[in-house]
């Protein structure tokens, strides 16, 4: 918690940019080809990240404090929907005690205002239910106590779906 009340909205954009420049570099990758995925805090900075015009492609999973905060600055993340340019996907749990109902749905009706090319899923799981999901694979990576057998490979169609479509 230490470091995360530390964090700061321009460092964290300027640390993704940093990544765009360096990734742009790589000869694998395709231009304009760029995304992001962040689940929790990750999913707020892929909220953020989205604003870039170099992001074609953002995954949110349960990104808290989109509606009300923004490390360090008085403007909350969501009040920049409008500079997003690329396609979002939102990915939420109806029962986050995290991310409340509330809160995803004004960051929908935000998405809709502002004519943001995005979708918004809502799985019946808590806060981290996709947490887990490539355990199988990489047996070093925690599950999540919420961690939802059914809504994490859901979520995660939608996820390829998104990169194959928009990239």
């Amino acid at each position: 918690m230490q470091y995360y009340q530390q964090v700061k909205y321009h460092e964290i954009l300027s640390d993704i940019q940093a990544t765009i420049t360096y990734v742009k570099t790589l000869p694998n990758v395709k231009d304009n080809a760029i995304a992001v995925i962040g689940f929790c805090f990750g999913g707020h900075v892929a909220y953020i990240a989205a604003t870039l015009p170099d992001i074609k492609a953002t995954a949110s999973f349960y990104g808290g404090g989109i509606t009300t905060a923004s490390y360090g600055e008085d403007t909350p993340t969501i009040n920049r929907t409008s500079e997003i340019k690329g396609t979002i996907y939102a990915f939420f749990g109806t029962r986050d005690a995290l991310v409340s109902q509330e809160e995803n749905e004004q960051i929908e009706a935000e998405l809709k205002k502002h004519q943001i090319n995005h979708r918004v899923f809502r799985y019946d799981a808590g806060h981290g239910f996709f947490a887990g999901f490539f355990k199988d694979q990489y047996p070093f990576l925690a599950q999540h106590p919420s961690y939802n057998p059914e809504a994490a490979p859901d979520a995660w169609q939608h996820v390829l779906e998104l990169f194959q479509n928009y990239l």
